[in-house]
């Protein structure tokens, strides 16, 4: 089987300035999700050409002390809940909470699953028989882009204007300017 790990924020959901630090991250509150322009008609191509959907994201802002970790699953889900709405299954998703200058204990320091570590590449084509080899990983980060290398995949880099200071220092297999775009090009080379 092969598959397509998706990066979240910036991907699959846009990003928010947050206020307080100037900088564009995750969304911090429900009302802060906007759900990225052709996403779902993406993902359902995707889908629609035989590949399995995975989520893999960092998730740091509770290690951080920037938001609860309940209100950060209840993003989660309400992003998931919105693509499971329109058809969309997810095989599975995958979240690192860690960061290593995180401040809460127990969510401090270096892990194992934090990309670009391939970790949860690898317990995806363990769990669900991946030919990680036939797979992508689609993200708007350089930290996606050494994920989907060191796990053997082929790569997508996602150019988008608020990532620009964490892209550029590695070569993506492909790159394009949205979601939509992204899954032209992965269903085009099959």
């Amino acid at each position: 089987m092969k598959a397509v790990f998706l990066d979240r924020d910036g991907v699959l959901n846009d990003l928010t300035l947050n206020p307080a630090t100037g900088e564009w991250e995750s969304p911090h509150a429900l009302d802060e999700i906007r759900i990225a322009d052709g996403a779902v008609s993406a993902l359902a191509g995707l889908a629609a050409g035989g590949y399995a959907l995975f989520i893999v994201s960092n998730q740091p802002s509770y290690a951080k002390g920037k938001i609860g970790l309940q209100p950060l699953q209840a993003i989660a889900a309400r992003i998931e809940e919105h693509f499971r709405e329109h058809g969309i299954a997810f095989a599975e998703t995958f979240y690192c909470h860690h960061h290593p200058a995180g401040i809460v204990p127990g969510y401090s320091g270096a892990c194992a699953c934090r990309k670009p570590s391939p970790f949860f590449l690898h317990a995806a084509a363990d769990r669900h028989s991946i030919d990680l080899a036939s797979s992508w990983m689609v993200g708007d980060r350089d930290t996606d882009i050494a994920c989907g290398m060191a796990a053997g995949c082929r790569t997508m880099l996602i150019y988008n204007e608020h990532s620009a200071a964490h892209q550029g220092k590695r070569a993506p297999t492909a790159a394009a300017g949205s979601i939509v775009e992204a899954a032209d090009i992965i269903l085009a080379a099959r």
